[in-house]
């Protein structure tokens, strides 16, 4: 009887153990975890996308006037 107990109790423990842990957002591509919240991975996976379904553009829109 003192098993079942045992076995009872480690089955708890395990359970809270997995419930306390934040699960982390990882790129399918390469399995690294997403960083601060970061819309793209190293690896060129984007996380997000608009929802207006225009492409996300980064950086200073100043630069790519001052290009052309």
């Amino acid at each position: 009887m003192l098993i079942y107990y045992l076995l009872a109790v480690t089955l708890l423990i395990v359970l809270v153990a997995r419930l306390r842990r934040t699960p982390v957002e990882r790129c399918p591509e390469c399995g690294e975890a997403r960083q601060d919240d970061h819309p793209i991975c190293p690896c060129g996976w984007v996380f997000e996308y608009p929802d207006d379904g225009l492409p996300l553009e980064y950086g200073d829109p100043d630069d790519a006037v001052a290009q052309d």
